[in-house]
């Protein structure tokens, strides 16, 4: 996306310093076989590094002063792998590389010195040293509880930034834990009677967040004309130190790996998961492949998080195949081919992009030739693979965003709006910006209910943007990479101001989980295949069983069988035209009737009818508003016992006979 681009152009810019890093794993140092990096043995310790360059340095600090540069013996030296031996009595020191005139931190090593407040301009020039602390092999993790993997089906990820996500004053927590890995604790409580059980956190690993052109110390007149307000705010840079939860987010004081450790800990005993961001280069050559494998092992079982999500490029079909991450969330812009399940049954691979969000945008504010598009992704759940979801991420506008502005609104970003998407498929309401005319807020308000029916009513597996379920705003701001500021950060006032809108999403995260008709493991197959006398899904059009597919249609429905889920029948109904259309509704099961349960039209009820309240249709048909959505339940003699299930499918079959027909005909399955 271009907000990623920039932030690694500009990064790149200051690379320089780590560009004879060629970053590899090696299986060979003369002590059995270990890692790269620091390793303990008997009289001292033994640093193993890999670096194209004629002649590497090790540099050892005490403090800030640097009290000895001793070179790799070129004797001991492997293709670019180089080793040093170094007697115990300087485990007291700190260390870090040199190569071509360059500094540059130990790419393996697991603690850092300095780096304790993120986006400071003091000592921004210093690379970040190490102290004498052995690189531990892989199962001497400390014991964590494994927690079973969350199906996708059954997934809420709720995606944030570590610093953002508390950082604000409004977010009521004590000065030292804002922005902070225990920040994120503080309020799990919250994210947890949202509904929220997956956590995805936006890279938490040490990176460069200063974007220099150089990475010399600094004086004071240089500091003062560095721009102060480019920092690589999302993380997404080849600048970073994979084996390290990063220093700044952390409270002042605390141990960044314990903790991390510990906001693991807090989210596993919610029972939530905890899914990270890495972004990698594998395509541009900046990391190999054995190199991305073993960073993601190292997450998964030092730490014992639950999955990876990879920005950027990487070797997908080596970490498919790695055993280290079997049984592990993968999720990846798209991955090729047909995928084999685990062996328990589950899908551990997703598709993560901006398909659904794309698409559904479109349909909300009523483009032509969208219904067919409409129809695939409310169905689409891949037998062999998760689909990730989403209406908003932090590469876009915010979901409020989305129908408070037609364009992007990028001055802040300093570079004249020439960055971010210029296809936001948006819609301002009426109004550009902030609005005070009744109508337009109204008007808002009902597109987020919209917006979200959709979302939490589709098959695949929704994700939340931080913000987004009370209604964050970043004024406009698409591509907001470089904002370490209150455009970012969230304003907790609005939780109180718009109350409404957190209640609703809340309410239909709740309501999915409820309704396994909504979430199913399989893909659902627009046929009767049990022979229950209905499909499992439907869609119709204005007229029942006839899906209208013309380029100028913009309406739709869709009923979701629960007798191939144990649970009720709904009946979902679509208007995304401005004006108001009549949709004659299919026969319902056999002694029941269509109730309205969320019309996004009812602002005095917040579009919910209270269970018990459902107001009853009788007459075989229902007018919707424009830009509205009604979600009906058939409601009337109450549940089917399940043994009489099928005979009583086997009833309806008869009197549904002329509805297969038209399914037959009509309904075709979709590509």
């Amino acid at each position: 996306t271009p907000g990623r681009q920039t932030a690694c152009a500009r990064t790149g810019k200051a690379a320089g310093r780590r560009e004879a890093i060629l970053r590899t794993r090696v299986y060979f140092d003369g002590e059995g076989g270990k890692m790269l990096g620091l390793r303990k043995v008997q009289g001292g310790y033994v640093f193993l590094a890999a670096a194209r360059t004629e002649q590497l340095y090790l540099n050892l600090y005490r403090g800030k002063r640097r009290v000895s540069r001793l070179p790799f013996p070129q004797e001991e030296r492997i293709g670019d792998v180089w080793r040093l031996f170094l007697p115990e009595r300087y485990r007291t020191l700190l260390y870090c590389f040199e190569a071509d005139g360059r500094e540059f931190s130990d790419p393996e090593g697991r603690d850092f010195l300095g780096g304790t407040r993120f986006g400071e301009l003091r000592g921004a020039g210093e690379v970040l040293k190490s102290p004498f602390r052995e690189n531990a092999e892989l199962f001497e993790a400390k014991a964590l509880p494994l927690r079973p993997g969350i199906p996708y089906r059954d997934c809420i990820i709720y995606r944030l930034h570590v610093r953002g996500f508390t950082k604000h004053s409004s977010s009521g927590l004590p000065a030292a834990k804002r922005g902070s890995f225990s920040g994120i604790i503080e309020k799990l409580p919250y994210l947890r009677e949202l509904g929220v059980n997956v956590l995805e956190l936006m890279p938490p690993y040490e990176f460069q967040e200063l974007m220099f052109e150089r990475f010399e110390p600094l004086s004071p007149k240089a500091r003062e004309r560095c721009p102060d307000g480019r920092i690589n705010y999302w993380g997404f840079t080849e600048d970073a130190l994979y084996y390290s939860p990063k220093h700044s987010f952390t409270q002042s004081g605390q141990d960044p790996s314990e903790s991390f450790r510990a906001l693991v800990r807090a989210v596993h005993e919610q029972g939530m998961e905890l899914v990270l961001d890495f972004y990698f280069n594998y395509d541009g050559g900046r990391e190999l492949p054995e190199r991305i494998s073993e960073v993601l092992r190292f997450w998964r079982v030092r730490y014992q998080i639950d999955g990876a999500h990879i920005i950027g490029t990487a070797p997908l079909e080596l970490l498919r195949r790695d055993p280290f991450l079997s049984r592990f969330k993968l999720w990846a812009e798209h991955w090729e081919g047909a995928l084999p399940r685990s062996s328990d049954g589950e899908k551990y691979l997703a598709d993560y992009n901006d398909g659904f969000q794309t698409e559904i945008r479109r349909a909300l504010k009523g483009d032509e030739s969208m219904v067919g598009s409409l129809m695939e992704r409310i169905r689409k759940n891949p037998s062999d693979r998760g689909e990730i979801q989403y209406l908003s991420n932090v590469t876009g506008l915010s979901l409020m965003d989305c129908f408070s502005y037609d364009r992007k609104h990028n001055e802040e970003n300093g570079e004249r709006g020439a960055d971010g998407c210029e296809q936001n498929y948006s819609w301002n309401c009426g109004e550009e910006g902030p609005s005070r005319r009744k109508s337009v807020r109204l008007l808002r308000k009902k597109m987020f209910r919209n917006a979200c029916l959709l979302l939490f009513l589709s098959q695949g597996t929704p994700l939340i943007q931080a913000g987004d379920e009370f209604g964050a705003s970043r004024r406009g701001n698409n591509n907001a990479w470089c904002q370490d500021n209150e455009l970012n950060w969230l304003d907790w006032r609005l939780l109180k101001k718009n109350r409404d809108l957190y209640e609703f999403m809340k309410y239909l995260i709740h309501f999915r989980r409820e309704h396994p008709v909504f979430h199913q493991k399989e893909e659902l197959t627009l046929l009767d295949s049990r022979g229950l006398g209905i499909p499992d899904l439907s869609f119709h059009g204005e007229s029942a069983w006839q899906p209208d597919r013309e380029p100028y249609r913009r309406q739709l429905g869709v009923m979701f069988s629960g007798l191939y889920a144990e649970d009720e029948t709904f009946l979902l109904l679509c208007n995304f035209h401005w004006e108001e259309h009549r949709f004659l509704l299919p026969h319902p099961p056999t002694g029941t009737n269509w109730a309205t349960v969320i019309d996004s039209c009812q602002e005095e009820q917040n579009g919910i009818y209270p269970k018990g309240e459902h107001p009853l249709l009788s007459d075989g048909e229902k007018r919707l508003l424009p830009r509205s959505i009604v979600l009906l339940q058939a409601e009337g003699c109450g549940e089917i016992p399940k043994k009489r299930r099928r005979r009583s499918g086997q009833r309806r079959r008869k009197s549904s006979e002329a509805g297969q027909r038209a399914v037959q005909e009509k309904q075709e399955v979709l590509p």
